[in-house]
C-alpha cells in the first residue's frame, strides 16, 4: 500500500516543473542525443544561410510589390462607396508590410545578401522619415526589435517573454465569470492589440533597455521599478492606471501613435475628401477605420496563435542561446500552419514557419520554404514533436489558453540539458545587448 501511494504522489511531467515521471507524450524526452540534434540544426542553418543570394532578394521585391498593390488597389477603391474588397485589400497590405516585410528584414534575413538595401540597422530606424518610408506602424520599429527580436526570440516559453500569452492573461484566466464573458473580452482584445497591447509594451521595454545600456535602474517616483512591474504587458488602460513609469504620456502618443493615426485617419481621408469631395472624406474614413480593425484580427490570428496551446510548452529557467535546448525549445514552443505556396503563406504573413523562423530568425522567407520539410525530417529523427496545424484550430487553442479553459504544458526541468541553463539573474542583462 505504501509503495502505491507513493506512486500516485509522484508528479507527471507537463503538469509541473518539478515532475518526477515522464508522461507517454514525453518519453521522447529521455532518449534525445543533444548533441546529434544540435549539431544537425546547426548545419542546416548554416547551409541554409549559404545558399542564400539573389534569388532571396528577387523574392522579397515580388512579396513587397503584391503588399503595396494590395494597399493601393484599396486606397483607390474605397472613397466611392465603403466595400469590403478594399477593406480587406488595405487590411491585407498592413498587416504584409508587419508580418511579412518588417519582420524578416528588421531579423537581418537579407542583412548579406541586399547590398545594404534591406539592413537591420537602417529599416525604419533613426528617424520619423525612415519609419515612414520602409515601415509605418502603431509600432515604434526600434521597440519592436528590443521588445521581439530580443526578449521574445531569446526567452521563448519563460516569463521573461513578453508574449508569453498565458502568462500575460493571467488575470483573464483567473477571472470568475461564465466562458462566454471571456469568449467575448477575447474577441474585443483582437480587434484593437496592436496599438492597445503591442505599441505601449514594446516602447516599455525600449525605454528599459535604453536605461540599462546607460547604467541607470528603472526608478519611479524615487523607487526602483519592481521586476515584477517591468515584465508587466502594459496597454493602453495600464498606462493611465500607473501613469508616467518609463514615459510620459505625451511621448508615447506623439513618438509612437501619432504619425501612424495621423497618417491613417487624418491625412489619407482628407486628401480623398479634398480630390473628390465630402462623401469620398467620409467613405475613406470609414474604410480605413473598418480595415484596421480587420488587420487586428487577422494579425492576431496569425501571429498570437504561433506560441499558445496545451501541446505546447513552457520553461521554468533560461538557457544559453544556440545551445541544443535552445534550439529544442523554439520547436517545441511553437506551432505552424498550412504552408508551400507564396499566396498561401502570404495570407499566413510568413508566420506559418514559425518553428523554422525561430530556430534562424535571420533568413529570408524563401528559406524558411526550403527548409520546412527538412526541419520536420529532423524532428522526426530525433522523435522530437513537430507541430503543424490550421490557424482557426491553433485559433481554438488560444482562447482556450486565454481564458483558463486550458494550460500550455511545463517542461519537467529534471530531464532539462543542465549545461545549457543559466540562473535568473543572466536574463536581465538581454535587454543591454538587444540591437
Amino acid at each position: 500500500m505504501a509503495l502505491r501511494a507513493a506512486a500516485v504522489e509522484k508528479k507527471v511531467s507537463g503538469q509541473d516543473y518539478d515532475a518526477d515521471v515522464l508522461a507517454p507524450e514525453d518519453a521522447w524526452i529521455a532518449n534525445l542525443d543533444h548533441k546529434a540534434f544540435r549539431e544537425d540544426i546547426q548545419n542546416l542553418g548554416k547551409e541554409l544561410a549559404a545558399n542564400q543570394g539573389p534569388a532571396d532578394i528577387a523574392h522579397l521585391q515580388k512579396i513587397i510589390s503584391w503588399s503595396r498593390a494590395c494597399t493601393l488597389t484599396g486606397l483607390l477603391t474605397m472613397w466611392y462607396v465603403v466595400n469590403p474588397l478594399s477593406i480587406y485589400l488595405i487590411s491585407l497590405g498592413t498587416m504584409s508590410r508587419w508580418t511579412i516585410v518588417g519582420h524578416h528584414v528588421c531579423h537581418g534575413g537579407f542583412d548579406k545578401c541586399s547590398n545594404g538595401k534591406y539592413n537591420r540597422f537602417k529599416f525604419g530606424v533613426g528617424s520619423l522619415w525612415r519609419r515612414v518610408v520602409d515601415w509605418l506602424d502603431w509600432m515604434l520599429v526600434e521597440a519592436w526589435n528590443v521588445e521581439h527580436n530580443q526578449l521574445h526570440h531569446y526567452c521563448l516559453g519563460e516569463v521573461a517573454d513578453p508574449d508569453l500569452v498565458e502568462n500575460n492573461l493571467t488575470f483573464l484566466r483567473r477571472l470568475k465569470a461564465p466562458m462566454p464573458i471571456k469568449w467575448l473580452f477575447v474577441g474585443f482584445f483582437m480587434t484593437n492589440w496592436k496599438w492597445f497591447y503591442y505599441a505601449p509594451n514594446t516602447f516599455k521595454m525600449l525605454k528599459i533597455h535604453e536605461l540599462r545600456r546607460k547604467g541607470k535602474v528603472p526608478m519611479y517616483k524615487g523607487k526602483e521599478v519592481s521586476q515584477r512591474l517591468q515584465k508587466w504587458a502594459w496597454t493602453i488602460d495600464f498606462c493611465f492606471l500607473k501613469g508616467n513609469v518609463f514615459f510620459t504620456k505625451a511621448e508615447f502618443f506623439g513618438r509612437v501613435l501619432g504619425p501612424f493615426f495621423l497618417r491613417q485617419f487624418v491625412i489619407v481621408p482628407a486628401i480623398a475628401g479634398m480630390l473628390l469631395g465630402a462623401t469620398a472624406f467620409y467613405n475613406s474614413l470609414i474604410s480605413m477605420v473598418l480595415a484596421e480593425i480587420a488587420t487586428n484580427v487577422h494579425s492576431f490570428i496569425v501571429i498570437v496563435t504561433n506560441h499558445a496551446g496545451d501541446d505546447l510548452y513552457r520553461f521554468d529557467r533560461h538557457c544559453t542561446a544556440r545551445t541544443s535546448t535552445f534550439f529544442l525549445r523554439q520547436i517545441l514552443s511553437s506551432a505552424n500552419f498550412q504552408m508551400g505556396t507564396d499566396l498561401i503563406d502570404f495570407h499566413h504573413g510568413w508566420l506559418n514557419y514559425q518553428v523554422e523562423h525561430h530556430l534562424w530568425p535571420d533568413l529570408s522567407m524563401l528559406s524558411y520554404q526550403k527548409s520546412a520539410p527538412l526541419v520536420r525530417s529532423i524532428c522526426k529523427k530525433h522523435g522530437i514533436p513537430y507541430i503543424q496545424q490550421s490557424v482557426f484550430w491553433r485559433l481554438k487553442k488560444t482562447v482556450d489558453i486565454m481564458t483558463g479553459a486550458t494550460s500550455m504544458r511545463k517542461y519537467p526541468t529534471k530531464w532539462e540539458n543542465e549545461a545549457d541553463l543559466t540562473t535568473p539573474d543572466e536574463v536581465a542583462p538581454l535587454t543591454a545587448t538587444a540591437h
